[in-house]
C-alpha cells in the first residue's frame, strides 16, 4: 500500500446543486476520472493505492471522527466506506490513541476489521 498525492478539490456549489448533493464536499482527480469524497471541508485526507484499489481515509480530530472510502482505481466506482463518528467506536475499532496513528496503520486495522465481520464464522458459513 503505497501512499499517492493526487489533487483533491472542494465541490462548487454549482456541482453541489447540479449533482443534487446534500453535503459540498470533495473530489479527488484521479488520472482523469472524477472521484467524489464524503470528506468535509475541515478534514485531512490521505490516499493510499494497492493494486487496483483507492484507499481515501478522512479525519477529523476536532470534531472526532473518521471515514474510510474505498474505491476502484479505474472507474472511480465506490466499493465501500466505513465511519467511525462516536468515541465509543474509535476507542473500539482503534484505541484510545487513534489521533497519533500513522494514517497508514489506520488504514489497514480498518481493512482487516472489515475482512474479518465479513468473513462467515465456522461452522455459520453459506449453505
Amino acid at each position: 500500500m503505497q501512499p499517492i498525492a493526487p489533487t483533491i478539490r472542494f465541490i462548487t456549489p454549482e456541482e453541489t446543486r447540479d449533482r443534487k448533493l446534500i453535503n459540498a464536499g470533495s473530489v479527488l482527480m484521479y488520472g482523469t476520472t472524477a472521484i467524489p469524497l464524503g470528506a468535509g471541508r475541515s478534514d485531512r485526507i490521505h490516499v493510499f493505492k494497492e493494486s487496483t484499489v483507492l484507499y481515501v481515509l478522512s479525519t477529523n480530530s476536532k470534531l472526532g471522527y473518521l471515514g474510510l472510502e474505498i474505491f476502484d482505481a479505474s472507474s472511480g466506482e465506490e466499493y465501500e466506506q466505513i465511519l467511525l463518528r462516536y468515541e465509543w467506536e474509535l476507542e473500539e475499532y482503534l484505541w484510545d490513541d487513534w489521533e497519533q496513528m500513522e494514517p497508514v496503520a489506520i488504514v489497514k486495522r480498518l481493512i482487516a476489521i472489515f475482512i474479518e465481520r465479513m468473513m462467515p464464522r465456522k461452522g455459520f458459513g453459506l449453505l
